[in-house]
């Protein structure tokens, strides 16, 4: 009866040392992931504030030049 329970234990500890293997694995997995998607943000950020900063630029002189809507309507 005794090697019953050692047995079971022993699967049953072995059970859990698989499931924590395989748990790390996909927290491996999902860091790598998420690693990659901060790097893109951080590309698609860096693109984002060099063309603000072009429209920065030339955006006042579009602003003077081109005819601006009318908020009335015509009577």
């Amino acid at each position: 009866m005794i090697w019953m329970i050692v047995g079971l234990t022993t699967t049953g500890l072995m059970v859990l040392g698989i499931l924590a293997v395989l748990a790390y694995r996909e927290v491996v997995l999902l860091s790598r992931a998420l690693s990659r998607s901060a790097e893109r943000l951080a590309r698609a950020g860096a693109e984002v504030e060099r063309e603000a900063d072009v429209l920065a630029r030339h955006g006042g002189a579009l602003a003077f030049t081109a005819a601006s809507p009318s908020v009335q309507g015509t009577n």
